[in-house]
């Protein structure tokens, strides 16, 4: 049973979900860096930043896209410089793709910008809240790895 607290919680993470994925929010943000990049592209930057190289399927699955649309995402990521192509270690067959210095600035300044407008959302909050917040929201998400009810 979900008592007040609790539905509130949901839909205030529903709430910012919608914004922060809105055409509309992202579109700004693309103006305002001059960063011509889907979120997709954008994910897909910081998948194989954060984790090295990783191969087409690899991507896909990580960010349970098709095969197809993974495929077109990276040439284009790779025409534009931000990631390339380099040949897998244990089978010649498949391509692995790794960030670029450019990806890697581009990811940067976009990130920076993003986490300019968090600390605008956050301004009337006191470090120890925000501090707390962010407590709070690490906890609530080691929480729903789970994915089933306690």
């Amino acid at each position: 049973m979900t008592d007040d607290v609790t539905t509130r919680i949901s839909r205030a993470i529903g709430d910012l979900m919608r914004v922060a994925g809105s055409d509309r929010v992202h579109a700004a943000r693309q103006r305002a860096t001059g960063i011509d990049l889907s979120r997709t592209e954008l994910r897909f930057l910081a998948v194989v930043d954060e984790q090295g190289p990783m191969s087409v399927t690899e991507l896909g699955a990580v960010l349970h896209l098709s095969q197809p649309t993974a495929s077109r995402t990276l040439r284009r990521l790779e025409d534009e410089g931000l990631v390339r192509r380099g040949p897998d270690s244990t089978d010649a067959r498949v391509a692995r793709f790794e960030i670029t210095l450019d990806g890697c600035k581009v990811r940067t300044h976009f990130e920076a910008y993003m986490a300019i407008q968090m600390d605008g959302s956050l301004a009337d909050m006191t470090p120890d809240r925000r501090r707390h917040l962010a407590d709070l929201l690490e906890e609530l998400v080691a929480g729903t790895h789970g994915g089933e009810p306690r």
